[in-house]
């Protein structure tokens, strides 16, 4: 990189985007902490949270954009970006970039992790509900013939709690 000024711009701005990740990141602990103690206004405002910073990242990226275009001269993706740092051997801004790459790795970790913990939540709160209302999908299901003497396979069904 010939321009020492745009390299400690382009520095700057990712450890501005480092300082966001690792934000995030704190974001979605605090939602997977909410989720596994069942805890609905914990949970509610990590979402809110978390949907204020996507926000504020998506506002910060389109602001940045413009800059980093200027910086590599050419219209920017991340894969240009990533080329345009290892060119520049510069040491500082390529652990800067391997440094943002773990905290964002981290970060689709924990959302993955997130949305299983919800996924399996989702799951037992059907599987009650359909206990509640008659409807267990998951019982053997009965035997019965046709007129025709033919077997119809039939799932089990249950009697509500209610009814019971």
């Amino acid at each position: 990189m010939s321009n020492p000024a745009s390299a400690q711009r382009l520095l700057t701005l990712l450890e501005a985007q480092q300082q966001d990740a690792a934000r995030m990141l704190e974001v979605l602990e605090e939602e997977f902490n909410a989720l596994k103690g069942n805890d609905l206004q914990a949970f509610e405002q990590a979402m809110d949270s978390k949907l204020k910073h996507l926000g504020d990242l998506e506002r910060k990226e389109q602001t940045s954009l413009p800059e980093l275009e200027k910086i590599i001269g050419a219209p920017c993706n991340r894969q240009q970006l990533e080329a345009f740092i290892i060119n520049s051997r510069d040491a500082q801004l390529l652990a800067a970039w391997q440094a943002l790459h773990t905290i964002l790795k981290q970060c689709h970790e924990q959302n993955l992790l997130n949305q299983r913990v919800l996924a399996a939540s989702h799951a037992q709160v059907q599987q009650a509900l359909n206990l509640l209302r008659g409807k267990d999908h998951q019982a053997p299901s009965s035997v019965t013939y046709q007129d025709s003497g033919k077997s119809e396979h039939r799932p089990a069904l249950g009697q509500s709690i209610a009814i019971a």
